[in-house]
């Protein structure tokens, strides 16, 4: 049994109606939240009854990097700026500015999400599986209890919105149309006269290359009826290849992202021209981000992909157990530590080193405004979600009903992810280095004699 025994109900309530021996194992919610986390980035507690472990797993993540930002920027003022309310407010108020000036990213993250939710609830509808899921999340829990743990998940993934874009396929497909026909145009286009044409980078046909691999690979997916766990057994490099095409592909919709909120702080009301290039110059500093932010994302799927046959009770089987489980929220708390890393990319040239300065440099400046921002941001997630399952689960219990709350619960959060990300990329711009005027024949050094 071992390894075999925790696998098989896997694969089960991926396939089949959730059978009665299924719902009495003891860790029979397992592998019911690594489907929802793959399946739409919801991280739940895979343990049968409620606890307080992922309240500990937040503070600790927050602590941490109240450390990090200690060392970095000196007790004192990281403290000063850590319980700096007016300045706390300051910030609120610019990252909504800049979230609210991104019309164009808005409308199209917002309707592409409308449309890819909308499409997951349809195929979802009717779904037998989905009425055994939810008797089994509430087997062993009040619809308070329920509502809180879920909110306390959410909290611990602030970021999971918009680090995740590239699992949201109408947005990936329009993405990957516009940067394959700019690259063409810019290749093999007529010249524009007066105009020099830019050429596009090595990253526009890596990043256009594996968004046409990824749509393929989840329409294959979706057709076999793999709709939350990726289907494995197919090719022996899939543990490789699927986590990297899903994080080229999350970096690109990041990098765009990013583009957008930085060019919002601008005084130019005209605002600038939509650049493809322009957000590709961010990679590979928005993959990292994307990687930081959700490393259990990509763990998780590389993990499944590679799941061994026969792992029994050894070493390698009780850790593969715990990544796929508790695991998952226990690495989503160390990714606090770096999540803030994107709002450095933004004001990066998109190189690794830069990226890795300017979240140096922006923890040296900015350190307990970060902290805030992410425990502001957690606390908004948190009550959102909390609110959207206390509201849908309160209804008859149906097929569908599950699925709907993990969906309205991430249009709760949506809007907190931006926000908290405007806020990095405000901080990562006071974190620049701001120049100095040298005074006329100060360069000449002082006078001869």
């Amino acid at each position: 049994m071992g390894w075999t025994a925790w696998a098989l109900p896997v694969v089960w309530a991926q396939a089949a109606p959730t059978s009665p021996t299924v719902t009495s194992t003891p860790n029979a919610l397992a592998p019911l939240a690594l489907r929802r986390w793959c399946g739409g980035t919801t991280l739940c507690s895979p343990e049968t009854v409620p606890s307080l472990f992922g309240v500990w797993v937040w503070l600790a993540g927050l602590g941490a990097l109240l450390l990090l930002a200690i060392v970095f920027q000196g007790p004192g003022g990281a403290l000063r700026q850590l319980f700096d309310v007016p300045g706390h407010a300051r910030l609120a108020k610019a990252a909504a500015r800049r979230v609210r000036r991104s019309g164009r990213m808005l409308a199209l993250v917002i309707g592409t999400t409308v449309l890819s939710w909308t499409g997951s609830q349809s195929f979802a509808y009717n779904r037998p599986e989905g009425r055994e899921d939810l008797l089994l999340v509430t087997k062993s829990r009040g619809l308070g209890e329920l509502a809180v743990e879920q909110g306390v998940f959410a909290a611990l993934t602030p970021l999971r919105d918009v680090a995740s874009l590239g699992a949201n396929l109408p947005l990936l497909i329009v993405a990957t149309f516009v940067l394959f026909r700019a690259s063409a145009e810019a290749w093999g286009g007529p010249p524009v006269p007066g105009k020099r044409r830019r050429r596009p980078s090595g990253w526009s046909a890596i990043s256009w290359c594996c968004g046409g691999l990824l749509v393929l690979y989840r329409m294959v997916a979706l057709g076999g009826g793999y709709a939350e766990l990726p289907p494995n057994g197919c090719l022996m490099v899939e543990p490789v290849v699927v986590p990297v095409l899903m994080a080229v592909c999350d970096g690109l919709l990041l990098a765009w992202v990013l583009v957008e909120l930085r060019d919002a702080g601008s005084d130019d009301t005209g605002g600038p021209g939509f650049d493809p290039f322009g957000v590709v110059d961010l990679m590979p500093g928005s993959i990292l981000a994307c990687l930081a932010a959700l490393p259990a994302r990509y763990l998780a799927v590389a993990v499944w992909l590679s799941m061994p046959s026969s792992a029994g009770s050894s070493a390698v089987g009780a850790w593969v157990r715990w990544q796929l489980g508790r695991g998952l929220a226990d690495v989503q708390g160390a990714a606090l530590l770096a999540a803030g890393l994107a709002g450095a990319v933004a004001w990066s040239g998109g190189g690794l080193g830069a990226a890795l300065r300017g979240y140096a440099r922006l923890l040296a400046s900015q350190g307990g405004r970060l902290v805030a921002s992410f425990a502001l941001a957690g606390l908004a997630a948190g009550a959102g979600a909390a609110v959207a399952y206390l509201a849908v689960l309160s209804l008859p219990s149906s097929n569908w009903l599950l699925n709907a709350a993990d969906a309205y619960a991430h249009y709760a959060t949506l809007p907190v992810g931006l926000w908290a990300l405007a806020a990095g990329v405000e901080l990562g711009e006071r974190s620049l280095p701001e120049a100095t005027l040298i005074p006329v024949g100060a360069a000449a050094g002082p006078p001869a004699g």
